[in-house]
């Protein structure tokens, strides 16, 4: 299926992958695919998103704040621990000192391949059968965006529903934007 993907397509799954990694998250998720359609090199599906209000910065957070352990600790807490007496990297040290590495997160996935997960998968099928339904040759930003936004993603719908969109509106949009009624 990736043979088929544009160059903005594959720069979206980059970019999700990228965006997993800076938060730390492993698998990347469908959430994680949101945040790479909103890079400026994602072609027609960023185009989409930028032109209804959606923004990167804020996308990220709310995804940052929704992940398990999005209340984890930041530099500035660390800091702020600092100032009292508490070194953070002292205690995650000791932390994986006692419990075994697994137990400190690093910041990033812990394999060397990438995993997707299960919403992330069923976003990338979904996109192929939004081309194969508009007769696209190939796979597109703007497929992925629609295949995004049909596979019901809880984390993908939160996200949308902060920034007070929905997958319907957004859906009709790119539809539109393509030249499709929708």
């Amino acid at each position: 299926m990736f043979e088929r993907f544009t160059e903005e397509a594959r720069a979206v799954v980059s970019g999700a992958v990228a965006e997993a990694g800076a938060l730390g998250h492993d698998p990347v998720g469908a959430q994680h695919l949101l945040l790479g359609l909103l890079g400026p090199g994602a072609g027609a599906g960023y185009e989409v998103l930028r032109e209804a209000g959606l923004q990167a910065d804020a996308a990220r957070e709310i995804v940052r704040r929704r992940a398990p352990g999005g209340g984890a600790l930041t530099r500035d807490d660390a800091e702020a621990l600092r100032t009292v007496g508490i070194d953070l990297d002292v205690v995650l040290a000791r932390l994986a000192e006692s419990f075994g590495t697994d137990a400190v997160p690093e910041g990033r996935p812990r394999r060397g391949r990438t995993r997707l997960s299960p919403s992330a998968k069923k976003a990338l099928q979904l996109a192929l059968r939004e081309a194969i339904w508009l007769k696209s040759r190939s796979i597109g930003s703007e497929h992925l965006l629609l295949g995004l936004l049909r596979c019901d993603d809880g984390d993908v719908n939160a996200v949308l529903t902060s920034l007070g969109h929905t997958p319907d509106s957004l859906r009709g949009a790119t539809l539109r934007s393509i030249g499709r009624a929708a």
